[in-house]
């Protein structure tokens, strides 16, 4: 499974179609927007995590308890969603069993689309965008890959509409932007097991340079921006010691001995998809070596940590150049580390621990709300105002995956069945 940027293998050619032939549509005009109160006009840039993605899909009831929803709802302002419906573009995760192991499977069918195509969300993060996309990627004319299909549903309504991200923004006259752009420049190192593949720091400062003057010089909006987290910290990568000592366990082999026979040693990081790979490989009577493109080795991780601190030093500096206020998630994200307690439970950042949902990138209903906090603080601080929190222990107390606390050891036991997408 890629989370961030997909393979949308489960998506019909009829959608596909549908989408086509609404970029070739009538355009319409955005209406103007007064930028004479702080929340006249708030749109959002960014990616997956923006968008409300949670559980490997973009799905109407999931984009409801993403943070912007919840900021739209503590600050009351109106928000639009691009709404897919479900189940989920792609179709999401579900889990199954919750015993150990769990089971987690992809929900049955295929989405029809956008359940407000008629509407101009506000709300323009597109899953699986990198920083250089949300500046430049437009609607395709012809859809014929799960990126360009994703970028039509969130982009390409209401039917005409051809705009970037970036440019979308500037045409509905913000008079607040928020904007958390990069985690995918970053992500692609989990998911190729390598940070060869990162977007160089070059590409990154001009990509993020050129969005920050802009916004500044095309539109008077306050403007929020958040930065990256710590990519190799999500659940989605399991460290090796964790794997080595599961797979010693089911084969009575020395951990040495699996060390060996994997490639792997302490300090380094296996991918879910990795995982996966060695279920079938463990349940077929045969141990092999994990292929590199599941693992981060130690120095690969150390590496990859490097780099996120200097997309992170650039967007300060270019942040602080245009007045706009920083949210430093990369420090909230470290702090989650030692487990955060909602509604008297303690959720972790471990697989299934409550703060990340199945796909083991995105948050929980639960983790969306602790991040419109943070933004809601930030909010608060820049533009003077006393905006109540969420109430993150209500939420929690409605939130199927907090409380369950499986132990990442358990996803490598024949039987767990994480979907290949």
């Amino acid at each position: 499974m890629s989370p961030l940027r997909t393979s949308w293998r489960g998506i019909s050619a009829s959608l596909l179609f549908l989408s086509t032939v609404l970029i070739n549509g009538c355009g319409s005009d955005g209406s103007d927007s007064s930028t004479s109160k702080p929340f006249a006009s708030v749109v959002f840039l960014g990616d997956s995590l923006t968008a409300g993605y949670q559980n490997g899909s973009l799905l109407d009831s999931q984009q409801k308890n993403g943070y912007a929803a919840l900021l739209a709802t503590q600050a009351n302002f109106s928000l639009t969603l691009p709404l897919i419906a479900p189940p989920g573009a792609p179709a999401v995760l579900q889990l199954v069993k919750a015993g150990s192991p769990p089971v987690i499977v992809t929900a049955p069918g295929t989405t029809t689309g956008r359940d407000n195509p008629t509407e101009q969300p506000n709300d323009l993060a597109v899953p699986g965008h990198l920083l250089h996309d949300i500046l430049n990627t437009t609607p395709s004319a012809v859809a014929t890959t799960g990126q360009q299909l994703m970028t039509n549903l969130v982009l390409a309504f209401p039917a005409g509409n051809t705009k970037s991200q970036l440019d979308e923004a500037i045409t509905l006259k913000p008079s607040t932007v928020i904007v958390w752009a990069g985690n995918n420049d970053a992500l692609v190192a989990d998911e190729e097991g390598t940070p060869s593949v990162m977007t160089s720091l070059a590409s990154f400062t001009t990509d993020f340079t050129q969005l920050m003057t802009t916004l500044k010089s095309k539109t008077s909006a306050n403007l929020i921006v958040a930065n990256i987290p710590d990519v190799t910290a999500v659940p989605y990568m399991v460290p090796a010691n964790t794997v080595i000592a599961q797979v010693s366990a089911l084969t009575s082999l020395p951990a040495s001995t699996v060390a060996a026979i994997l490639g792997i040693q302490n300090g380094d990081l296996v991918s879910l998809d990795g995982v996966q790979a060695l279920q079938a490989s463990a349940t077929g009577g045969k141990l092999t070596k994990l292929a590199d493109n599941y693992v981060l080795t130690a120095s690969e991780v150390t590496a990859v940590q490097a780099i996120v601190n200097s997309y992170n030093q650039v967007i300060q500096q270019q942040a602080q150049a245009v007045g706009a206020t920083v949210v430093d998630m990369h420090a909230y994200f470290a702090s989650m580390q030692a487990g955060v307690t909602v509604n008297g439970k303690t959720a972790t950042t471990a697989f299934l621990g409550g703060l990340f949902g199945l796909d083991g990138i995105h948050p929980t209903n639960t983790g969306y709300a602790l991040l419109a906090n943070q933004f809601l603080a930030a909010l608060n601080a820049k533009l003077s105002l006393a905006i109540p929190l969420v109430n993150v222990d209500a939420i929690a107390a409605k939130d199927s995956l907090v409380g369950l606390n499986i132990s990442t050891v358990k996803q490598v036991v024949p039987g767990v069945h994480l979907p290949l997408n």
